[in-house]
């Protein structure tokens, strides 16, 4: 699923002029490195991220999120957590990121 729900945070953020530097996740969350745009408001550009990949997960793989949500109306829970990086060599943060496997294989 983490494979699919790339093309679709590009392109939400490509239409809000971002840039999606680095992207994984884990079983229950995802990390994202974005080269956000400065006219965008964050938590209503997060939104849009989310609602997207839901609508995108939710067809793609109904049978397996089923058996886990049980028809659950959201994907994703309403927290998020936002942190600016601008202290921090950016080499750093996607390391991070690229470490974030969940026990998932390399890419």
């Amino acid at each position: 699923m983490i494979d699919a729900m790339k093309p679709v945070l590009e392109r939400v953020l490509s239409a809000n002029q971002s840039i999606l530097t680095e992207f994984n996740g884990e079983p229950e969350h995802v990390h994202l490195l974005i080269d956000l745009h400065p006219d965008n408001n964050i938590s209503d550009l997060v939104a849009s991220l989310k609602s997207a990949s839901s609508r995108v997960l939710r067809q793609e793989f109904k049978a397996e999120i089923d058996k886990v949500y049980w028809g659950k109306a959201k994907l994703w829970h309403d927290s998020k957590c936002i942190v600016s990086c601008g202290g921090s060599p950016l080499e750093t943060v996607k390391e991070y990121i690229q470490n974030q496997s969940g026990g998932r294989p390399e890419r």
